[in-house]
């Protein structure tokens, strides 16, 4: 058997070292060598170069030139071992961005003034002190401000009493007055007039109907009355007055318009029973309570004051004396409507009733036109007062008379106006004309029964 031999195969060589020479075969210049320039190589810091201000990852590597430089001053040599360096960017493209031009910033020269253009500076001016008042604290104190103005007052004595408003009063003629004798007199009417109040009944509202019914006997009466001849008296007024069958159908028909013989008759009815419950029936009384007739209020508003100049003395409360009359009744036409003023002197309140709602300002305005003809000096329109009274409503256009009587009625017996509405016109109707024709608030139509429950 042969021996066996493997292929002599070709050996590879290993690898060989890299060989490290001891010097090296090319050599790098310093660019800091390089760049050192001669100590007398700058004479201008403009072009002073700021170390390490690459451009951001620029495409190709930059050029490094020795910088043309100028002379660096003593105090701008940098500690020792710094070298200065440039970048060469004109082989590199521009940035496109705009902090390029900020990348390699140059300051301009320093250049100083001529001698002629520095400014002198100015002496320093003298402070001024400002006046007292100046010094205080802009407040919004009307208690300070007051303090400021008292003291500027030159010489002289200052009430006490200033301090305590915001504002200056006038000192009274009188130094020894109070200064609040007019607040003083002001809460003494208002206590007048709660105890006339008190003396006097109040309104009430009834638990019930406030219309107490007719008995059969006397509406046999009103039928029979109107059933008469246009030309029969059927009653007769307190002032002496006929009222005639075509009188009483003005109020007896339903929202038919009242004339003005029954409001006027019917008004003294009223009065009549006032004044003889409160015993002012006297042959030498003066009247407390008075009624006007229609044609009071149409000559007042339409020629003034001195067409009804003497209308007050001759029912005997005229003058100052008007001021002791306790209630006076007015009836007021205004453009085919019926309303009700009702004046009380004694208290100086004014109240005005109207079945449509209205204030009556204008009408309360003539009013006082009066009473300051008939008061002189003693009439002071701030002591008056017009009270928000209110009246029923009225539902159609015709019963605007009826309101009237019946709101007078129920300020007479002192019962709440309010409580009487469309639905008891009808037999308040009635009652107007049985009243009338009884000559009176007595027997069967006395307001106050047996029991002693008002109703109208």
């Amino acid at each position: 058997m042969g021996f066996f031999r493997w292929p002599r195969c070709k050996r590879r060589a290993s690898p060989e070292k890299p060989t490290v020479p001891t010097e090296p075969s090319f050599k790098i210049p310093n660019p800091f060598v390089a760049l050192k320039p001669p100590s007398d190589a700058y004479d201008d810091n403009s072009q002073l170069p700021i170390p390490g201000a690459f451009p951001p990852t620029p495409p190709e590597s930059p050029t490094l030139v020795v910088s043309e430089g100028v002379a660096i001053e003593e105090e701008d040599v940098p500690p020792k071992g710094w070298e200065f360096m440039d970048i060469d960017a004109r082989a590199t493209p521009a940035l496109v961005t705009d902090l390029g031009i900020h990348l390699h910033p140059r300051l301009p020269p320093y250049t100083p003034p001529p001698p002629s253009a520095r400014r002198i500076p100015s002496p320093r001016p003298t402070e001024v002190p400002r006046p007292v008042e100046h010094d205080l604290m802009d407040i919004d104190d009307p208690w300070d401000q007051q303090a400021q103005q008292d003291a500027r007052i030159p010489h002289g004595p200052v009430s006490a009493v200033q301090l305590f408003y915001a504002q200056r009063r006038p000192i009274p003629a009188n130094r020894i007055a109070s200064w609040y004798e007019a607040e003083f007199e002001r809460r003494e009417r208002e206590r007048l007039a709660r105890e006339r109040d008190l003396q006097r009944p109040t309104r009430v509202r009834p638990t019930g109907p406030p219309v107490r019914p007719i008995s059969p006997e006397w509406l046999a009466k009103l039928k029979r009355a109107m059933q008469s001849a246009q030309g029969q008296v059927v009653a007769n007024s307190l002032a002496g007055d006929d009222l005639y069958q075509r009188d009483i159908v003005t109020c007896t028909v339903p929202e038919a318009w009242l004339n003005d013989e029954i409001i006027n008759a019917y008004l003294g009815l009223l009065i009549h029973y006032l004044r003889h419950s409160r015993g002012n029936l006297g042959p030498g009384d003066r009247p407390l309570f008075h009624a006007f007739n229609t044609f009071f209020y149409s000559n007042l508003r339409d020629k003034g004051y001195q067409a009804v100049q003497r209308w007050a003395k001759r029912a005997k409360i005229g003058g100052e004396g008007l001021l002791d009359v306790d209630t006076v009744f007015i009836p007021v036409h205004e453009k085919a409507h019926w309303t009700l003023m009702v004046i009380r002197p004694a208290e100086r309140v004014i109240e005005y009733f109207d079945s449509l709602g209205s204030r009556g300002l204008h009408q309360v305005k003539s009013v006082k036109q009066w009473l300051r003809g008939e008061l002189g000096p003693k009439y002071i329109d701030k002591e008056w007062t017009l009270l928000p009274s209110a009246s029923s409503l009225q539902d159609n256009g015709s019963d605007c008379g009826v309101f009237l009587l019946t709101n007078a009625k129920a300020i007479t017996v002192g019962i709440e106006p309010t409580c009487i509405g469309p639905s008891h016109i009808r037999l308040l109707r009635k009652k107007i004309v049985a009243e009338l024709i009884n000559g009176g608030l007595h027997g069967e139509f006395n307001p106050q029964d047996t029991a002693g429950t008002v109703l109208l």
